[in-house]
């Protein structure tokens, strides 16, 4: 990383980044890629993020870094949704986290 440059940057979420690195590994990888592609297949193996990432951005709940942190975090109960998206600047009835929690549960 050394004298490169940053050209933008967007939340992604963990099975992107997986894609990212894959495309990237045709040239020899560096320890720090292999690990991280490693953790990344782990930590995403089994869930479908980009449909449940499409059907949260199609409630207009949250942004799209909020998004992104419950599908890191996959919370299991209200209470720790509640924790992830405290740093959104809104207000969620439990009507709005219930649609969310049933969103994650259903994509099991």
């Amino acid at each position: 990383m050394i004298g490169k440059e940053v050209k933008g940057s967007k939340p992604v979420s963990i099975s992107e980044v997986a894609k990212i690195l894959e495309e990237n590994s045709g040239a020899t990888p560096t320890y720090e890629q292999q690990v991280a592609l490693e953790h990344a297949k782990k930590v995403a193996e089994g869930k479908s993020h980009e449909k449940v990432r499409k059907a949260l951005e199609g409630l207009n709940l949250m942004s799209e870094a909020g998004v992104i942190k419950v599908l890191e975090t996959w919370p299991k109960n209200m209470s720790t949704l509640r924790q992830v998206l405290s740093r959104e600047k809104k207000t969620f009835s439990d009507e709005d986290l219930n649609k969310v929690l049933e969103l994650i549960k259903g994509a099991k």
